[in-house]
C-alpha cells in the first residue's frame, strides 16, 4: 500500500511543476508583447527590429490598406442597387421621350399635309372645287424623281382618267389609269406628259412644258428636276425669275402655279426659243395632293 501512495504524490507534483512553467512561459509571452508595444511608441525598442516586430508591421499594414479600400469603396457597393434602378428609370423616361417626339412629329406632318391641301385650293376656280378629292401617293416608279406615281384613291373614290393633280406647291401631273382603289398618274416630268403655260406677268405670252425638246443639255436639266418647254413666239419677252401659271388651253384649269423661268435659250437656227423652269413642286417628295375632275373640252 506504500509504494501506491508514493507514485501518487510524484504525479501530482509533476502535474503542478508543468502548470507552473506554463504559467511562467504565457507571462514572459505576454511581458514580451507589452515590452515591444511600450519600445515601439516610446521611440525605443529593447530587442531591436525583429521577426515578430517585422510581421506585426506587415500585417497592420495590410490590414490598413483593406479597411482602406473598404471605407473608399463601400458608398458605392451600397449605393449599386439604386443606381442601377435609377439608371433604369432614366432610360425609360428617354423612350418615353422618344416616342413622344415622333407622335409630336407626326401630328405635325399631318398638320402640314391638311394646311398644303387647302392651299391647293386656292389653285382651283370655284366651279372645280365640289369636284376634288384628297388622296395619299402611295408608290412610285423606280429612281429619284416622281415620273410616274400610284394615288389611294381609285373610281370608287370619283377618280376619273384625266383628272388634274396638284399639291400645296402647284401643278403635279394627270391621272392616265384608273383602277377600283387606286390611280396611276404621271407627273410634269414624264415624257408624255405637256402642258400649256402662259407668264404671269402677261398672259399673250404662252408655250408648252414638254421634256421631248433637243436642248442640248436636256438630261442635265431633267437630272435637276427641271423642266423643259418652248415659247409659242420667239418675240415673246421672257426672262429668268418669270413665273408661269397654267394657261387654260387643253386639259389643264387656268392658273395653277408651275414654277419659274431658270434659263432662256434662243435657237435663231429653228426661231425656238426654248425655256428651262425650276418648278415649285418638289418632284422627288410628293405625299398628298388633290385630285380634281378633268375639264369637258369634247
Amino acid at each position: 500500500m506504500i509504494p501506491l501512495k508514493f507514485d501518487k504524490n510524484k504525479k501530482e507534483k509533476k502535474r503542478i511543476n508543468f502548470k507552473v512553467i506554463a504559467t511562467g512561459i504565457v507571462a514572459i509571452t505576454l511581458i514580451g508583447i507589452v515590452g515591444i508595444s511600450i519600445g515601439r511608441f516610446s521611440g525605443t525598442n529593447p530587442i531591436g527590429p525583429g521577426v515578430v516586430l517585422d510581421g506585426i508591421t506587415t500585417i497592420e499594414s495590410g490590414f490598413n490598406k483593406g479597411f482602406t479600400f473598404l471605407q473608399a469603396n463601400i458608398k458605392e457597393l451600397i449605393n449599386y442597387k439604386k443606381n442601377a434602378n435609377e439608371v433604369s428609370k432614366l432610360d425609360k423616361e428617354k423612350e418615353d421621350l422618344k416616342q413622344q417626339v415622333i407622335d409630336l412629329n407626326e401630328k405635325l406632318d399631318e398638320v402640314e399635309s391638311l394646311e398644303n391641301l387647302k392651299k391647293s385650293l386656292n389653285f382651283i376656280d370655284e366651279k372645280y372645287k365640289e369636284n376634288r378629292i384628297s388622296a395619299s401617293v402611295v408608290a412610285k416608279n423606280d429612281g429619284n424623281w416622281y415620273d410616274s406615281f400610284t394615288i389611294g384613291a381609285g373610281s370608287d373614290d370619283g377618280v376619273k382618267k384625266e383628272s388634274i393633280v396638284v399639291n400645296g406647291n402647284g401643278l403635279v401631273g394627270i391621272v392616265y389609269e384608273v383602277s377600283k382603289d387606286y390611280s396611276k398618274a404621271i407627273s410634269l416630268l414624264d415624257t408624255k406628259s405637256s402642258v400649256s403655260f402662259k407668264l404671269m406677268k402677261d398672259s399673250k405670252f404662252k408655250g408648252v412644258i414638254t421634256q421631248n425638246t433637243n436642248l442640248e443639255n436636256k438630261e442635265n436639266y431633267k437630272n435637276k428636276g427641271y423642266l423643259q418647254g418652248y415659247m409659242f413666239e420667239t418675240s415673246y419677252d421672257v426672262l429668268p425669275g418669270d413665273v408661269i401659271i397654267t394657261s387654260g388651253l387643253g386639259l389643264y384649269p387656268e392658273g395653277i402655279p408651275i414654277g419659274e423661268v431658270d434659263k432662256v435659250i434662243d435657237d435663231k437656227n429653228k426661231s425656238m426659243k426654248f425655256v428651262v423652269i425650276k418648278p415649285y413642286v418638289n418632284f422627288k417628295n410628293i405625299d398628298d395632293v388633290t385630285i380634281i375632275e378633268p375639264r369637258n373640252i369634247g
